[in-house]
């Protein structure tokens, strides 16, 4: 995923270890396109279990608007489209390992004088009927694809909840925890919220449209 939405989209980093302890956080609460949309985003400092120091974000984004449910599941099913939401460069399939579980590849064209990255991800996909949601949840698995000469996000886990309100309504959620795979000035990161995260639902609302 690009610079601009993993500080913002990126989202979703999960504890794997019992030896990362995650710092005093700096959290903020924002509304945007008259309320309609919110975001909310941490930021933290982590160690991993080798004792280096990384950058936690934490974000979640909210809207509902008027939309085809069964469009917005095609819309992450097609995760080739996934890039146009992201930012990124590239964004596929590079296993199926069932209907409902893939291996997803992002790749990251990111500005000078920051380093590329890429980003492997198990995505799962589950419908509640009776509920009237879909659930997209990816989770970061690096040794399931190939590394070329890049850096590889290790840290990364983002949920996308698609709720049917009826009436041709829909709310979207996301919630993720990210760290980034390079290092990345503390002031850029913050500079992305909540502008990143908010551009990527604008983006998947307009697709989900078309």
């Amino acid at each position: 995923m690009t610079l601009k939405y993993k500080s913002g989209l990126i989202t979703s980093l999960i504890f794997f270890s019992s030896c990362l302890s995650a710092q005093d956080k700096e959290c903020k609460t924002k509304e945007l396109d008259n309320g309609k949309l919110i975001v909310q985003y941490c930021f933290s400092n982590f160690y991993d279990k080798d004792g280096n120091e990384l950058t936690l974000i934490e974000d979640s984004t909210t809207t509902e608007n008027h939309m085809d449910f069964k469009k917005c599941i095609s819309l992450m099913k097609d995760v080739q489209k996934h890039k146009l939401f992201t930012g990124d460069s590239k964004s596929m399939i590079v296993k199926n390992i069932s209907d409902n579980e893939w291996i997803i590849y992002y790749y990251t064209d990111n500005p000078w004088p920051i380093k590329n990255s890429d980003c492997v991800s198990r995505m799962t996909f589950k419908e509640n009927k009776e509920d009237k949601t879909a659930i997209f949840e990816l989770i970061a698995t690096p040794s399931e694809y190939k590394k070329g000469d890049v850096n590889r996000m290790t840290h990364f886990n983002v949920i996308y909840t698609f709720k049917d309100l009826g009436n041709g309504r829909v709310r979207i959620t996301m919630k993720g925890k990210s760290s980034p795979p390079v290092k990345v000035p503390m002031w850029l990161i913050k500079s992305a919220f909540p502008k990143a995260p908010a551009s990527a639902f604008r983006k998947i609302i307009k697709l989900v449209k078309e």
